[in-house]
């Protein structure tokens, strides 16, 4: 899948402008939603089985996680990451402990799964918050405590498996858990038998920035937020895979002007299992612990808002444009000699990024093809997201809509389908 065509500047125009500008008689807003994510109509219902993280064999993790001892709770912050359980009843709730429950913009939200539907759309959304419907009960060890979010009710007294993702970014808010309880009886945990291991690093389009919002004006706030509904989890969903992002609104391959404190770029972020806006004491992830057949990177939109600061073809541009690269072969040198085995991906963003960089990435893939014997050569990978897509908005002040990540995962598929000789689940979507 190697398309050449004229690209819409959308990111770009983003970058310009910026979240406080207004274009004629239209300027930015901030929309507040507290009735979104609020379960209601609980039937009364009395525990009679809880386990903990400490029951290892009741939770079936996805995405990169790691324990708090001091909270005896399994932190899974990174965009949909999560877990499964399974139980007989008629309602699960959980005991978690989040960040910023008590702000707007920032608060997490999850979403929840039923009987092995993944399709977002039947993705049931809670918010985790401690001001309105508040399901908060105050702080352990700085942390908001939620000692009974209810994730599923009225369910039929039978037999369920639960998938826990979380839909909001990691810079934004965390969320941990610490137990499990039902009104019947708690199971070993019986996920489904995936096809595939995928892991992504991305920005704010791999989180599904904004994919909730229909407007180009609305300012960012985690209720728009979904990454259940980004071009990485449709991408999955189609080859029936476990997909891990590793991504963060406003990061780079090089530098960006949105990046703040250290790290300051994802691929700084390929050994973490956490990630803040200055995280002073990171915390080890082991890659051991999940060897991916696939790795996509979508990025480089980003790295356009640092290059804005330079003329074209001065000196200091074309250094920036040498860095990008050089730092994109140093983060694919980390990846093979981490999983030498592993079918790498060079993917364009959704819509796309500015055509400098696509050149590079062209470029990147050939020599490092050349120079290298890999067990699965680079694969380049553009989408036509915009161009089929019959919805041209351009939510986030010109992110992707719900449709063009859906059709970029539909695209990612097909060509790791065409290539990897994988099967494609078509579940009929159309555009």
């Amino acid at each position: 899948m190697n398309r050449k065509r004229i690209f819409p500047l959308f990111l770009t125009l983003f970058m310009a402008t910026g979240c406080g500008s207004s274009n004629g008689n239209k300027s930015y807003y901030d929309k507040v939603d507290r009735e979104f994510g609020v379960v209601s109509n609980v039937a009364p219902y009395t525990v009679k089985d809880t386990k903990t993280i400490n029951d290892t064999e009741y939770f079936k993790w996805h995405g990169r996680h790691y324990k708090d001892n001091g909270l005896n709770a399994e932190f899974f912050s990174w965009s949909n990451a999560g877990f499964e359980v399974t139980f007989v009843g008629t309602t699960l709730e959980a005991h978690l402990y989040t960040t910023n429950a008590d702000r707007d913009k920032d608060r997490p939200y999850i979403a929840v799964c039923i009987d092995n539907d993944y399709d977002p759309s039947h993705a049931t959304p809670i918010q985790l918050t401690s001001l309105d419907h508040s399901n908060a009960e105050g702080k352990t060890g700085g942390y908001f405590s939620h000692p009974h979010v209810v994730l599923a009710h009225g369910l039929e007294n039978k037999e369920h498996t639960v998938r826990i993702y979380k839909r909001s970014e990691i810079n934004n808010s965390k969320v941990a858990i610490k137990s499990i309880s039902t009104d019947g009886t708690l199971l070993p945990v019986k996920a489904k038998q995936l096809d595939l291991k995928m892991e992504f690093y991305g920005d704010s389009v791999t989180c599904g920035y904004a994919v909730e919002s229909p407007d180009f004006y609305e300012n960012f706030s985690t209720r728009c937020e979904n990454s259940m509904k980004s071009f990485a989890n449709f991408a999955a969903n189609y080859l029936n895979a476990d997909a891990s992002l590793i991504s963060c609104g406003g990061y780079p391959i090089y530098k960006s002007e949105y990046a703040k404190g250290e790290p300051d770029n994802i691929p700084a972020m390929f050994s973490r299992a956490d990630n803040d806006w200055n995280v002073t004491k990171p915390i080890a992830w082991d890659n051991n612990l999940y060897i991916p057949d696939v790795v996509v990177i979508a990025l480089g939109a980003n790295d356009g808002s640092y290059l804005a600061k330079f003329k074209k073809d001065t000196t200091a541009y074309n250094m920036a444009l040498n860095k990008y690269k050089s730092k994109y072969i140093e983060f694919l040198d980390t990846i093979f000699q981490t999983y030498p085995s592993t079918q790498v991906v060079v993917s364009d963003e959704v819509i796309p990024i500015q055509q400098v960089y696509a050149d590079i990435m062209d470029q990147i893939v050939s020599e490092y093809n050349e120079q290298h014997s890999l067990t699965h050569p680079l694969m380049r990978v553009k989408y036509d997201s915009y161009e089929r897509s019959k919805d041209k908005t351009m939510p986030g002040a010109g992110h992707p809509n719900e449709t063009m990540q859906h059709i970029a995962g539909k695209e990612l598929a097909e060509a790791l389908s065409e290539t990897l000789k994988l099967t494609m689940h078509d579940d009929g979507f159309t555009y």
